[in-house]
């Protein structure tokens, strides 16, 4: 239990703030199959060369998270989100005169992804030290902010195209990411107090010191972010432009499936806050569970061209892709620590921007070598099931180690199947 976190007071706006600004950094680089289509009608480029905007604009918005974490230590949560407001706002604005797509790798890419980076990891990070015993509830609530963002941004972007164009929908956009310069605006210090002072200056040490790098548990979680999101993205670049081509609907009907995903997203999330209520209930294993279902639901989608079945698709991939991600980061907070969460989420952070970087760029690939959207969401689909695989085993790696005598897993409490394998195998040895 930490002493210092309020649990309550001021914490319930930070909450709400945290809320607004997932809508805005994550709601709208998960809504890029919009983009997407836009961007391949008017430069008339291959699938993988297009898909690069969104996959380095994504990739960047995770990918800069170490680099967001450090500038969080040194500043603060609020200062650090102001600044990534402005930054991604005018990247945006940048963006409406772009000349030609690889213009448009620089400014939505690079300058807007790392503006959204900014605005987003203070977001989840601030929520370790305004909450301890309801921490599954407010990162749960502000965590839903990224599903309603996918839900409202898709169809909102799609009409602001149908009416102005993309560039004029840009407007927008920017509009939209300036908003955050207000909610970062209330996410002051959780502590004002002498204690607060040696937080910060253990938190400064924490970046600087990189022996969580050497928990092997912590490099099987990074192996674990960076497939899931190499294979996640790939859906939602491809998905509104399957579901246009193979099932002749128009392309408000196609960007319908961002928002049943967006929809699910949101109640997965919420689902996410029983999930931690229940004291019994293994967190990791459900993780992985629904890695492995998320993995599912987009593999089978180059099964079909009847569109009622990729919308059921669309709601079985949001319902657990929702339920995984708050998990994560109170999976994280409970098995490296508060003080480590920062630094920690923020190496996680990047190891998602490099699956998010690659992902839909090899997908458009896969097409453009097969001209079949099979192999894509194949390859997506397996990616995202290896990386539950990855993980699977750390309660068993764990076991081993506190079987053998090993040190730094007092915290660790094992279930009595986990034990009962792990004795086979020291026995079989």
């Amino acid at each position: 239990m930490d002493p210092l976190a309020p649990d309550g007071g001021w914490g319930w706006i930070i909450m709400v703030a945290c809320f607004f600004n997932q809508v805005l950094s994550v709601g709208i680089p998960l809504s890029v199959g919009v983009y997407y289509v836009a961007f391949l009608e008017e430069f008339e480029l291959g699938k993988g060369e297009t898909a690069w905007v969104g996959s380095i604009h994504t990739g960047l918005l995770f990918g800069a998270g170490p680099f967001a974490s450090a500038l969080v230590n040194r500043f603060g949560h609020r200062l650090v989100v102001i600044a990534g407001s402005l930054i991604a706002t005018t990247g945006i604005l940048m963006s409406i005169f772009s000349p030609n797509l690889y213009f448009l790798y620089a400014t939505y890419g690079v300058i807007t992804g790392t503006g959204a980076s900014l605005i987003y990891i203070p977001s989840v990070v601030i929520l370790g030290e305004y909450f301890d015993r309801r921490r599954g509830l407010a990162f749960g609530v502000a965590a839903s902010g990224a599903g309603i963002g996918s839900l409202v941004m898709a169809p909102l972007l799609q009409g602001v195209i149908d009416i102005y164009g993309w560039r004029g929908s840009l407007y927008i956009t920017a509009g939209l990411f300036l908003h955050a310069c207000v909610f970062g605006a209330l996410m002051r210090p959780a502590h004002t107090s002498l204690n607060a002072e040696k937080r910060r200056i253990e938190q400064e040490k924490s970046w600087f010191d990189v022996d969580i790098l050497k928990d092997w548990r912590f490099v099987l979680f990074m192996c674990n972010n960076l497939l899931w999101n190499l294979g996640g993205l790939i859906f939602l670049v491809l998905i509104a432009d399957y579901a246009h081509r193979v099932t002749g609907v128009d392309k408000d009907e196609s960007c319908f499936l961002l928002s049943v995903f967006g929809v699910c997203n949101a109640v997965g999330r919420l689902i996410s806050i029983f999930a931690d209520c229940q004291k019994k209930l293994d967190k990791l294993y459900l993780y992985c569970i629904s890695h492995c279902v998320c993995g599912l639901a987009i593999a089978m989608n180059p099964t079909t061209n009847r569109y009622v079945t990729l919308v059921t698709y669309s709601a079985i991939y949001g319902l657990f892709f929702g339920v995984m991600l708050p998990l994560l980061g109170i999976i994280i907070a409970e098995r490296f620590g508060v003080k480590r969460l920062s630094s920690a989420y923020g190496y996680l952070m990047m190891a998602e921007g490099v699956g998010a970087l690659v992902g839909p760029p090899i997908a458009g690939w896969l097409y453009d070598a097969t001209s079949s959207y099979e192999m894509p969401f194949y390859f997506a689909g397996g990616v995202i099931i290896l990386s539950a695989a990855v993980i699977i085993f750390i309660p068993f790696g764990e076991a081993l180690l506190t079987v053998n005598g090993s040190d730094g897993m007092e915290d660790k409490i094992l279930t009595d199947i986990e034990y009962l394998v792990v004795e086979m195998v020291v026995t079989t040895l």
